[in-house]
C-alpha cells in the first residue's frame, strides 16, 4: 500500500516536532519520530491495524499517551489525515 499525507497532517506533525524541541530535547523528538514511523509501518502492513474513530472510515492509533495518529484507507492508499493531542477535544 501507498501512504500520503494531507498538508494538515505535514503541518501538525512539523508543529508537534517545534513543540517537542522546544520543551524538551532532540531525544524525545527523535522518539517521537521513530514511533511514528513504525507505527505508520505497521498501518501500511495492516491497513486496518488500529481502532476505527468516531468518524466514518477513519482509523485513530495511538502513538504515545500525548499524541494520536488519524487515517483512511481508500483502494491502495493509506492516507494520514492528521495528528491530534489526546487530552484535547477533538471530532476522532
Amino acid at each position: 500500500m501507498r501512504v500520503v499525507w494531507s498538508a494538515l497532517a505535514k503541518e501538525y506533525y512539523i508543529f508537534i516536532i517545534e513543540q517537542l524541541f522546544e520543551k524538551w530535547n532532540i531525544n524525545i523528538v527523535e522518539l517521537f519520530e521513530k514511533e511514528t514511523i513504525e507505527l505508520i509501518d505497521s498501518v501500511e502492513n495492516h491497513n486496518h491495524f488500529c481502532p476505527k474513530s468516531k468518524i466514518t472510515n477513519l482509523h485513530k492509533c495511538v502513538i504515545n499517551q500525548h499524541i494520536s495518529l488519524i487515517y483512511r484507507v481508500e483502494n491502495e492508499t493509506i492516507e494520514i489525515i492528521t495528528f491530534v493531542f489526546n487530552q484535547s477535544k477533538h471530532l476522532y
